[in-house]
């Protein structure tokens, strides 16, 4: 790829946090009583047939009138912006149980279930697992630590907050898109660097039985449309230096890595919006990435920072996500769905 195919992309998801902000009213929507009355009655028909996440998807759980009102957000979350935040949700009205219920009738009419881990889970919890980022088998939600910016394993990831840090636990958000752009302004070099190198991603511990402990993948990805989808594990990628078939990042390699986080937290770029219970948030894997700040979690266990999470597969990016996008969901598919024993994954709080 030559430098003069580096140009920069102009598309709805290349916001800053100034512009993003104002165009609120595009994926930002705010639940009326109306809507938690449509939202009660699903769940009061899940309930009546006593079915339970994730035995249950669109069909089963109505809501017409509210999928109306958010087709515009969904369709900008897909293919434009690549954000929805769903507030009002009185969560305070609901045991976790229930609220995840909703929350998971919600993501089926976003897309498909996806499985988050080699437990086969579909609806994860990100919670403290009393786990360190310095455990190679270890992933960053199961712990309370600093998050860098990242993507996650799917086409959409949401995140219902059942119950808020009392110290920390911010979400920061930065459209990749705009940051290629900031990286193609500040340092060209690196920026095609990155979209010409595929590096060794470590598996953590997931990959399949007789699999090797990594996998190979670009951070930048062309669309065939020509805009961008990232796959930023930049953390993955320095960790799987610990395997010694994986060739050796060079110094260009590094300071690539290095121009990219510079662009990924310029200030401009960066969004930072803290969730309360109830809130919902759905970003777009391949435009958006996202990141935790620390926090502090509380001592007794029913009030410990507790989120649910959705990756999700939309047919809108059916044979367009980065290759490995697609080798994360043969994985998926083939290998942690066995995994998934049925128990609904119900804390009881």
């Amino acid at each position: 790829m030559s430098a003069m195919q580096l140009t920069k992309i102009d598309h709805p998801a290349a916001w800053t946090a100034k512009s993003l902000m104002e165009q609120s009213d595009k994926w930002i929507y705010q639940l009326s009583e109306e809507d938690i009355a449509e939202l009660d009655a699903a769940l009061q028909q899940i309930k009546a047939t006593g079915l339970v996440v994730p035995k249950f998807g669109k069909q089963d759980f109505p809501m017409p009138k509210l999928a109306k009102k958010l087709e515009s957000y969904l369709d900008s979350l897909s293919s434009g912006l690549g954000i929805f935040y769903l507030r009002g949700f009185p969560m305070e009205r609901y045991t976790k149980d229930q609220a995840s219920a909703i929350y998971w009738g919600i993501g089926s009419y976003i897309g498909k279930p996806w499985q988050q881990n080699a437990r086969g889970h579909v609806l994860g919890d990100v919670i403290n697992e009393g786990r360190s980022v310095d455990d190679p088998t270890a992933r960053g939600y199961q712990t309370t630590s600093d998050l860098d910016l990242h993507t996650d394993g799917a086409d959409i990831v949401g995140l219902l907050c059942l119950k808020q840090a009392p110290e920390g636990g911010e979400n920061q958000l930065c459209s990749a898109v705009a940051v290629f752009n900031k990286v193609i302004e500040d340092n060209p070099a690196a920026a095609q660097h990155l979209l010409e190198t595929e590096y060794c991603i470590d598996w953590r511990g997931e990959e399949q039985p007789g699999e090797k402990p990594y996998y190979k993948s670009r951070l930048l990805n062309r669309l065939d449309d020509g805009g961008i989808a990232c796959f930023c594990l930049t953390d993955y990628v320095r960790s799987a230096q610990r395997f010694e078939d994986v060739p050796r990042l060079t110094e260009q390699d590094l300071e690539a890595f290095e121009a990219f986080k510079k662009a990924k937290w310029d200030e401009s770029l960066v969004l930072r919006l803290r969730q309360v219970a109830g809130d919902m948030l759905f970003v777009n894997n391949h435009f958006m990435m996202h990141a935790r700040s620390e926090y502090k979690d509380a001592d007794e266990r029913e009030n410990r920072r507790h989120l649910r999470r959705l990756w999700l597969e939309t047919d809108i990016w059916e044979g367009k996500r980065p290759a490995a996008m697609g080798t994360l969901l043969k994985n998926a598919r083939e290998f942690w769905e066995k995994n998934d024993v049925g128990v609904p994954m119900w804390d009881h709080l």
